[in-house]
């Protein structure tokens, strides 16, 4: 089994600030991104 990637503290926080601030989608800002929308709901949710 692969590792799971880790993602900065700094990423998290300026994809969740996107995610939130943009007129799109969390799916199409994650898709930008080059990760999981799931992961990023999870971001956006704690």
């Amino acid at each position: 089994m692969s590792k799971p990637k880790s993602y900065t503290a700094e990423f998290r926080e300026s994809s969740v600030k996107l995610a939130l601030e943009s007129n799109q989608s969390v799916t199409q800002t994650a898709g930008e991104l080059g990760i999981n929308k799931n992961t990023l709901h999870t971001w956006i949710s704690c």
